[in-house]
């Protein structure tokens, strides 16, 4: 059961991510890269396959007024980015 909601994660994220142009441009590029550029994630989950999702979060007070960023990221096993996606109002966003 947990393999099934995993891989579920990952088609609906992956799909997800086909559409995102904010950071598609880090499709293909080394994790190193990505927390050069950003830091280290705010959360971090191996998945069974050797795969990794990575997230970074901004937030402030004003989270309910929708003042927020979310920046998620899946890394393959060769830690090379395989999909990325962005959410929230762009207001406070960290990186380009």
């Amino acid at each position: 059961m947990k393999n099934v909601i995993i891989s579920s994660f990952f088609v609906i994220f992956v799909a997800s991510c086909a559409s995102n142009g904010d950071v598609s441009h880090w499709q293909g590029e080394s994790l190193g890269n990505l927390i050069q550029e950003y830091g280290t994630p705010d959360t971090f989950l191996k998945l069974n396959d050797g795969n990794k999702v990575i997230e970074y979060d901004k937030t402030t007070s004003q989270h309910l007024a929708g003042n927020f960023c979310s920046m998620t990221f899946l890394i393959d096993r060769r830690n090379r980015i395989a999909g990325a996606q962005r959410s929230g109002n762009g207001i406070n966003c960290i990186g380009p």
